[in-house]
């Protein structure tokens, strides 16, 4: 019976024993050339300049509105005379003329225009209310007062632009006392009330209380 012959490796001459050395050997290279390398080339300088950026202050101008000049309207075209188209004239007519003594005073007179009403603005709607001036305070009438009667009268009165009270009204009515408080109100004075800086007219309620001591 043949004997089989049993063949070993020698470790000195096995390549995969060798593996790991060689693989560390070329990591440690790898690294120092790798390390070279950023020690040749340390700094990396470009040749783009950027400029520097300026903080601008930005100022903002208010520009009025343009105003649109309207242009006055063309002159009337001449009105040119034309010919009738009806030729037949009578040769004997005669026009009358008349004369005008310019030198003689005119007796009558064309009446003046009207004046233009002021109109009347609500109270609301102004921006400088009236501002009272003088108050009177209205005569107590002597039958109201031996009968004992008290009460309150409210009235309108109508402010014109100068502050004179132009017009009254009665609101609220006492028989006995109305007329009283009428002719007090209207020896009021007011500062003229405004709107947009114009003088207006204006109604405004003034009350009066009658009491008696």
């Amino acid at each position: 019976m043949a004997h089989r012959q049993l063949m070993y490796k020698n470790p000195e001459v096995d390549l995969r024993n060798r593996y790991p050395k060689w693989f560390e050997l070329s990591v440690i290279i790898a690294l120092l050339v790798t390390i070279g390398i950023f020690y040749v080339f340390k700094r990396f300088e470009s040749g783009v300049v950027l400029e520097e950026v300026v903080d601008r202050e930005i100022q903002a101008e208010v520009i009025p509105p343009t105003q649109q000049i309207q242009k006055p309207p063309p002159p009337a075209r001449p009105k040119i005379p034309v010919e009738a188209e009806d030729e037949d004239v009578p040769e004997d007519l005669e026009i009358d003329e008349e004369l005008f003594d310019f030198e003689q005073e005119t007796t009558e007179l064309p009446p003046p225009p009207p004046e233009e009403e002021e109109p009347i603005v609500p109270f609301y709607a102004l921006s400088d209310k009236p501002v009272e001036i003088k108050r009177v305070n209205p005569v107590y009438p002597e039958l109201a007062k031996k009968a004992g009667i008290e009460g309150v009268v409210v009235v309108k009165a109508l402010v014109n632009t100068k502050g004179d009270v132009e017009k009254v009204e009665i609101l609220k009515s006492h028989p006995l006392l109305d007329e009283a408080a009428v002719t007090a109100a209207k020896q009021f004075k007011f500062k003229p009330g405004k709107q947009r800086d114009k003088l207006v007219k204006v109604w405004m309620s003034i009350p009066f209380n009658f009491r008696l001591k």
